[in-house]
């Protein structure tokens, strides 16, 4: 006769898994940040509008014109030129027509998007230092150190004029 013996397996103990799990939940919640995304400031069309939109005649000479083709080639006002040069361009156009200039910003779909970013880059950089220069004109300080009602008076003297388009059609267009 052979007795057989009852082998007792051991458990885990898993009654504080969930309250550790909860713990670190609630860790993880508070200590991880939410970072806001910054991006272009633009101001975007209203949604497909059926009206018909009348073309409208735009001098020449207070428009600078930027495109960008599908070989990422930048040209200025018909022109291959560098990157570099953008900035020069807007703020001698600025100088010259005041704010009755217009940026024309013409990208090709099939151009890659760090060009078309680095494009955006120089003509933000630009306005800000149009914005800067003016600051130091008539306030005689930094333009980051001016009041808000002093921002919005040089951002009126300073308004960003901005037509973009891609192939050929308008798609958006800023202005401010």
């Amino acid at each position: 006769m052979t007795l057989q013996r009852k082998h007792n397996v051991p458990q885990l103990n898993t009654t504080s898994t969930a309250d550790i799990s909860f713990m670190l939940l609630i860790f993880f919640l508070v200590t991880t940040s939410m970072d806001t995304d910054k991006g272009l400031t633009r101001q975007l069309p209203p949604a497909e509008d059926k009206t018909i939109q009348q073309e409208t005649e735009i001098n020449k000479d207070l428009m600078l014109e930027l495109k960008i083709s599908a070989s990422n080639q930048l040209s200025i006002n018909g022109r291959t030129a560098p990157m570099k040069s953008v900035r020069k361009e807007i703020l001698q156009l600025v100088e010259r027509v005041g704010q009755r200039h217009l940026i024309s910003v013409n990208c090709d779909s099939h151009a890659s998007y760090d060009v078309y970013f680095h494009l955006q880059n120089e003509i933000v950089a630009a306005y800000n230092q149009w914005r800067e220069q003016t600051a130091l004109k008539r306030y005689h300080t930094s333009y980051t150190r001016l009041s808000a009602k002093e921002r919005a008076a040089i951002d009126e003297v300073c308004p960003q004029r901005i037509a973009e388009q891609y192939n050929g059609t308008e798609q958006k267009g800023a202005t401010q």
